[in-house]
């Protein structure tokens, strides 16, 4: 098995983990790309959180986009 980054980075033995989309594929990487990998998803809960309400910053007006499907 091979990291999917296949990159003069890699480090560590190459495992899969589930995508964080939850599709259900698999995603091979290093223990360093696996690493950055949930540094990178964190960040991105935590700008864009898993929730029906809004984060302060979000403007819909800014690109007429919904947060939700309710909106």
């Amino acid at each position: 098995m091979r990291c999917l980054r296949q990159d003069e980075e890699c480090r560590g033995e190459v495992s899969e983990r589930a995508s964080f989309a939850g599709t259900g594929t698999m995603i091979a990487e290093c223990v360093l790309h696996m690493e950055r990998s949930y540094e990178t998803n964190e960040r991105h809960r935590e700008v864009y959180p898993d929730s029906p309400n809004p984060p302060p910053w979000f403007d819909p007006t800014a690109a007429g986009e919904r947060w939700n499907d309710d909106d």
